[in-house]
């Protein structure tokens, strides 16, 4: 589910408290999306899906770019995305990563 060695690998070339920085950031920034498509979900398409599996790769939440990458497919193939999966996956993956990073509970 979590890429350990590319989490650890951000975190020691961007040292440890602007890690954490920006860890918070990107999942701000994740969760404010999902909570749009949520809430809209005809609205998503095939960028939406690549802003987020580009920001999951980043952090190193691998479960959730593969199922961004499944989701950017289906919207360039005309079919509807699994946003509430896409979701559960995150929260999957936040719950993996939060004891590795301080104020991440609050930045969701």
């Amino acid at each position: 589910m979590i890429d350990r060695a590319r989490l650890d690998g951000l975190r020691q070339d961007i040292g440890e408290e602007d890690f954490a920085d920006l860890a918070c950031v990107f999942v701000a920034e994740m969760s404010d999306h999902l909570d749009r498509l949520g809430g809209d979900p005809a609205s998503a398409m095939a960028e939406d899906f690549h802003f987020l599996r580009g920001s999951a790769a980043n952090l190193g939440l691998a479960a959730m770019a593969d199922a961004c990458a499944r989701a950017e497919a289906a919207c360039k193939a005309g079919t509807a995305p699994d946003i509430a999966a896409i979701a559960e996956i995150f929260a999957l993956s936040l719950d993996a990563i939060a004891p590795d990073i301080p104020g991440l509970a609050s930045a969701a």
